[in-house]
């Protein structure tokens, strides 16, 4: 199984369990140091004031990019892959000049229009930050532009082998102990480098976990993310402006994500929670759904769901809860041992 290194910047070789090939993985120093990436957000992010669309649109797309439709570049679409009230996501296939090459598949992602000061918000900030990510186990945005109703299409490479969702659902019984415990190290390599750049992926799913057809990890979709970095760039407090704008748009406590992947410190009344922590609690989640071929809850609450009222028992008998037991690995029973700011720092490494 491969290192993550410090500098993000060089892996030993990847060796899937199933023999299948390890995802491609660029070279570069950090987020930080090699793509400045507090000063591509921020510079995304910030007002109309501070920089126009078409500075904007520059820092994302390559300059090399000659100025075309989305149907002239990406071709038509075929597949409608979800359907949401704020955004759209669908394969576009570009039929290749040669007849003998094969069909060039990608993933559009459409944000539409809203008048709505929180969706343009987020919208904008996924933009922003799925574009200047570079991880060989996150999905980036490799080209922005604009359809013909004005709405902006974030273009992302085509994972051909589906999602975790769908793996766990074909599946006989539950996912392979092997491939379930390869999958998840490419997830939390994932997970420490955005962690690592102060940033809280929000919305981690089986649905939101991609693979590609040799086998390789792509976590998708930072329409829920959060910026927590505080410091100083270019003299100016830019990223905790970006916090405070983003926060000030939601409703106090509201919550963000899909429920069933939820710590269970979201339905409580705690003051402040870091949401890192329930990246680290949702990717158990995620593991535990390939091994056991199922969720083991809709939502982690005891007085509303009978599975995770087990969860709670089960954690006060000497034998635990029988899924996790029923592992017999000490880091899974670990993970589980909440409030997710200790399990945390209780991960595998």
């Amino acid at each position: 199984m491969s290192q993550l290194q410090n500098s993000y910047g060089t892996y030993t070789t990847h060796r899937h369990h199933l023999n299948l090939k390890s995802p491609e993985h660029k070279s570069g120093l950090s987020l930080l140091s090699a793509l400045t990436f507090p000063n591509v957000l921020a510079r995304c992010w910030l007002s109309r004031e501070s920089i126009n669309d078409e500075e904007r649109q520059n820092l994302l797309t390559p300059s090399s990019t000659a100025p075309s439709t989305l149907t002239e570049r990406y071709g038509l679409s075929t597949i409608i892959l979800h359907y949401g009230v704020h955004s759209s996501v669908r394969v576009y296939t570009r039929k290749s000049s040669s007849a003998s090459a094969s069909k060039q598949l990608h993933v559009v992602k459409i944000l539409r229009r809203s008048s709505d000061a929180l969706v343009r918000a987020t919208q904008r900030f996924e933009q922003s930050l799925s574009s200047a990510v570079s991880h060989p186990n996150l999905l980036q945005t490799i080209d922005v532009l604009q359809n013909e109703h004005g709405e902006t299409c974030l273009v992302m490479d085509y994972c051909a082998g589906g999602n975790l969702n769908a793996l766990i659902a074909t599946a006989e019984d539950s996912v392979d102990a092997l491939q379930a415990d390869c999958f998840f190290k490419q997830i939390m390599r994932a997970v420490t480098y955005l962690h690592d750049n102060a940033i809280a992926h929000r919305g981690l799913t089986t649905e939101n976990i991609l693979l590609t057809a040799h086998g390789a990890v792509k976590v998708a979709d930072f329409g829920s993310a959060e910026w927590l970095l505080d410091e100083v760039a270019n003299g100016e407090h830019v990223e905790n402006r970006i916090r405070l704008q983003l926060s000030s748009l939601y409703s106090p406590r509201k919550l963000r994500g899909s429920i069933p992947y939820l710590p269970p410190e979201e339905f409580s009344n705690y003051a402040a929670i870091d949401p890192r922590a329930g990246d680290v609690w949702a990717a158990g989640l995620v593991y535990m759904a390939m091994r056991c071929g199922r969720l083991l809850w809709k939502m982690p609450c005891a007085d509303e769901d009978g599975g995770y009222c087990l969860y709670l028992r089960g954690r006060r008998t000497y034998d635990g809860y029988p899924p996790i037991e029923a592992l017999e690995e000490v880091w899974c029973s670990s993970l589980f041992k909440g409030p997710v700011k200790v399990s945390f720092a209780l991960i595998i490494g």
